[in-house]
């Protein structure tokens, strides 16, 4: 995996090459790429569409005049994605990346470089500048984030669980701190199951063993700064709790595919804690190349301001949680 830690010595932008790129989604869900020309930088390879930021432009106003000039199509829904800085031997390079969800036009190669579209899925199995790997994780994770709580009972769980999945959770942290190593491999296999049955991924937060099957693993705080990381079966991600710049710094050094950043606003779960608020929360995410989901103290109805504040969207327990939204 590229480094996702930010270089240092390059921290003013004006150091860097700025570059809208876009991940489009057709109504079927698959995304649009394009193949860079042979005879060009990183040519042959597959990228997401997009160019460079013109004096006096705008990243938006940039991502619709390249879209338009490569592809034909002009973007009507689009927001912030991620952001992602990497130092090729021959430059170094900001991109700046959107999702576009809603255009007209039919999309075609206008300069005549190929261009197709593929499923989500497929994205892994391509090649790419090394930039463009933190967005294909960017393009696959969803919005939302539900982290469980504690189990007071198995059925009465999975029940809850089974509701949050039909309103559109893709992504669960199981998290049962109470439970046994045995009650936890138990729980764990039939919460992989269900989640499974929707397309949901799950990841195990501190699991007594991994589990084949599952889609991933969560490192708290304390473990992340132990800098014991497992080995991870290919495909599977690594995630990490974080709390400030030094946790996300030590985030980028265990190689994690996205992270969470907390508390961004006060929690019932812990008054009086000092949070971080939009402004402090969106200046950390400057310092790394993974996504970002913001927790603590938001709701669903947050995602907008999480992603315009950078982050891949918003992570909760009680307001994603038994709740049809």
């Amino acid at each position: 995996m590229p480094s996702t830690a930010v270089n240092q010595s390059l921290s003013g932008l004006e150091s860097w090459l700025h570059v809208v790129a876009a991940v489009i989604r057709g109504n079927d869900g698959k995304i649009l790429l394009a193949q860079r020309p042979a005879h060009k930088h990183q040519g042959g390879k597959w990228e997401f569409p997009g160019g460079k930021v013109e004096a006096g432009e705008t990243p938006p106003t940039a991502l619709c005049r390249e879209l338009h000039e490569e592809l034909g199509i002009t973007a009507t829904h689009f927001q912030p994605l991620v952001k992602v800085r990497h130092i090729y031997p021959e430059r170094a390079v900001l991109l700046d990346v959107w999702e576009v969800t809603g255009f007209t036009g039919e999309a075609h190669g206008r300069e005549g470089q190929p261009v197709a579209w593929f499923e989500t899925a497929q994205l892994s199995m391509l090649e790419f500048p090394p930039a463009n790997y933190p967005i294909i994780t960017a393009a696959s994770l969803p919005a939302y984030c539900l982290i469980t709580p504690e189990p007071e009972g198995v059925g009465q769980f999975l029940r809850e669980l089974e509701v949050s999945l039909r309103a559109g959770i893709r992504l669960v942290q199981f998290r049962a701190k109470s439970l046994s190593a045995e009650q936890y491999i138990s729980l764990a296999r039939e919460v992989v199951a269900l989640a499974h049955r929707y397309q949901a991924k799950v990841m195990l937060n501190s699991p007594p063993v991994m589990l084949d099957g599952v889609d991933g693993l969560h490192l708290t705080g304390q473990q992340l700064r132990a800098g014991n990381i497992p080995a991870l079966q290919a495909g599977q991600w690594l995630s990490a709790a974080c709390h400030g710049a030094e946790e996300l710094l030590l985030a980028a050094d265990a190689g994690v595919d996205f992270a969470f950043l907390a508390p961004v606003l006060p929690t019932q779960s812990h008054p009086g804690a000092k949070t971080l608020g939009w402004d402090v929360f969106s200046g950390l995410l400057e310092r790394v190349n993974f996504p970002v989901y913001a927790l603590g103290g938001l709701r669903p109805a947050d995602w907008q301001q999480a992603r315009i504040s950078g982050a891949q969207g918003v992570a909760a327990i009680r307001s994603l949680w038994g709740v049809c939204r």
